[in-house]
């Protein structure tokens, strides 16, 4: 009798750690991005890194996320029809120094600039870091109430329904532009762009 409620206690101390770990690991999981936000948060503040608040101090105009495979699109067309307008523009490729994680420097370059503008492509769709690229862009926006930060390119005719679910819940929010299928009206769009970002 005595092996029996010990085998009991036993067996339910064991049935509830293994519950916890697995429910700690699903909260985990699917608030991944949140928990690196926070984490991020509290890593830059014990570095002494100061938080911009004031659009005033932002050290960058925009900082333009995108995928490897759209690297043409990013820097050499739109970042260089952007610069040549005055803007100052962040970019992983010009901005991010190695031996710093990736994420850290997604959430600095973000931190830094007054706006974060998005390249949607079909490339762009298909990679997994952009999509954590994404939930980080949203996640700072609320978090610092700048949810108006947010500008999305889509380029290549790609219907919003095929958009990563975490811009459609806050489409509401963000301003939304169309790549132009022609050069006649590229003008246009540089302007638009940058009526965008000055606002």
């Amino acid at each position: 009798m005595c092996q029996s409620d010990a085998w009991l206690i036993g067996s339910t101390f064991a049935l509830f750690f293994v519950l916890t770990i697995l429910l700690t690991t699903a909260v985990v999981k699917r608030y991944r991005v949140h928990v690196d936000y926070v984490i991020l948060r509290l890593r830059s503040r014990w570095k002494g890194v100061i938080h911009v608040s004031n659009s005033d101090e932002f050290r960058f105009d925009a900082f333009v996320t995108y995928t490897e495979e759209d690297y043409q699109l990013a820097c050499i067309t739109f970042y260089q029809a952007l610069t040549r307008l005055g803007f100052k523009i962040s970019i992983p490729d010009k901005d991010f120094l190695p031996g710093i994680s990736e994420a850290e420097q997604l959430l600095q370059c973000i931190d830094q600039s007054h706006k974060v503008v998005i390249i949607v492509t079909e490339n762009f769709l298909e990679n997994g870091w952009n999509s954590y690229a994404v939930q980080m862009v949203v996640t700072h926006a609320f978090h610092n109430k700048r949810e108006r930060s947010i500008i999305v390119i889509i380029k290549d005719d790609i219907p919003i329904e095929r958009l990563p679910r975490d811009l459609k819940y806050i489409w509401w929010t963000i301003v939304s532009l169309r790549w132009p299928n022609g050069i006649e009206n590229m003008d246009l769009f540089w302007e638009e762009i940058a009526a965008a970002i000055l606002t």
